[in-house]
């Protein structure tokens, strides 16, 4: 059967996909379904008309038996063994009428009950595979030829042609039922997948709007107290200007004035991303590390390997905030040392890796702030959810934290 469901979108979503496929597997099932049906038709027509009268010949009237009898048998042939396309619409038209015109001439040229056969599987095909009005065409036109032969060739015509008409009737009502069953079916499937898309998307909604409820809130409270620390934070550099303090306060200030201005940036990208905005990934490491260098005088330099490649959304999320944890812990615990970012996209996996090491010989300083250790704890955390895996230790010049994420 070629028909495709109604009513279905242009552009499906993967459930909607699904339910298509489906629908044409079923579709291409039942096809295969009724091959059986015509060979055992084919098989039936080929013993009755080689012991009818007037049997297949090569004179006469018995070569258009011939004729006929090959035509009813190739058609159905290879629409048995599935080699006729039935995409269009046309396609099973063309199928329809090829084998109604041949079983009706073998109907006209050899008059026993059985040849009717092969033009009443005709009406089958008709109503199996056409629409509603080109169906009723195709089936009148081969019910017509039928009863005209019946009524031409046959003793007690009226009611041979009556069985004949009622039996092509009730074949055109099995293919109706058998075709209205089908599409029932797959519009079902095609509606219930469309209600659980609707679902997804109500489910979606409420999710997002709770984000931007949240969001809202940590706009409110984060970004006021930004604003304001940093107001004040300019106060005190105008002070200090006109004061005439050290010059290392004032840098002090300006510096910690730019870094109430990232975290005002930042927390403004935190609502973003409450709100469904595009997430920071590890195209903005580059900016990361001389934000770093710049604002907290941190000697950081960053090295990529590798062909480029994109990550899914949340692993290069959990990469570029693993890097700014570890960036941020390097300022805090190893100032003074050299910092090298490395990212390195390996054949299995993308590797990134934070490492401090002393550019002074002799043995490490204790660091003045012992860590929580939380921020690591997130890293790994952050990085199991997406499948991969961060670890963190001693080096012999440093400390190293690695991160990875496999392709």
């Amino acid at each position: 059967m070629t028909d495709s469901p109604t009513g279905v979108p242009p552009e499906l979503s993967a459930r909607m996909a699904v339910a298509v496929a489906g629908a044409q597997d079923r579709r291409d099932r039942s096809s295969a379904r009724m091959r059986p049906v015509l060979w055992l038709v084919l098989v039936t027509i080929a013993v009755a008309s080689l012991r009818g009268d007037p049997s297949p010949g090569w004179t006469g009237v018995h070569l258009g038996v011939t004729i006929a009898l090959a035509g009813c048998l190739v058609t159905m042939g290879v629409a048995a063994a599935g080699r006729w396309p039935l995409e269009t619409r046309l396609q099973s038209a063309a199928l329809a009428i090829s084998v109604g015109g041949f079983g009706i001439a073998l109907a006209a040229l050899q008059p026993t009950g059985i040849s009717t056969v092969v033009a009443s599987t005709a009406v089958l095909i008709a109503f199996l595979l056409q629409q509603p009005l080109p169906a009723t065409v195709i089936g009148g036109a081969v019910t017509a030829g039928l009863l005209t032969v019946t009524l031409v060739h046959t003793h007690l015509q009226y009611v041979n042609a009556a069985t004949q008409l009622l039996f092509c009737a009730v074949l055109a009502v099995m293919a109706i039922s058998m075709r209205l069953a089908s599409q029932n079916q797959d519009r079902a499937e095609l509606l219930l997948a469309q209600l659980q898309d609707a679902r997804d998307a109500e489910a979606q909604a409420a999710a997002l709007a709770e984000r931007t409820r949240i969001a809202q809130e940590l706009h409110d409270v984060l970004a006021q107290s930004l604003s304001g620390l940093a107001i004040q934070l300019e106060a005190a550099r105008r002070l200090a200007r006109r004061d005439r303090v050290g010059d290392e306060l004032q840098q002090l200030l300006e510096r910690s004035g730019k870094l109430v201005k990232e975290g005002l940036s930042d927390a403004r990208r935190a609502v973003g991303a409450l709100r469904g905005d595009r997430l920071p990934s590890l195209d903005r490491l580059p900016e990361l590390v001389e934000r770093y260098r710049c604002d907290l005088e941190l000697d950081a330099r960053l090295t990529v390997a590798g062909p480029l490649r994109e990550l899914p959304g949340e692993a290069g999320l959990a990469l570029f905030r693993g890097a700014q944890e570890a960036l941020t812990n390097a300022a805090r615990y190893a100032r003074g040392s050299q910092t090298l970012v490395t990212l390195c996209y390996e054949p299995g996996a993308t590797v990134l890796t934070v490492e401090d090491r002393r550019t002074e010989p002799g043995p490490a300083s204790a660091p003045p702030v012992t860590g929580s250790g939380l921020g690591l704890t997130g890293m790994r955390e952050r990085l199991a959810e997406v499948g991969g895996r961060a670890t963190a230790g001693p080096t012999g010049q440093g400390w190293i934290v690695r991160m990875e994420i496999p392709a």
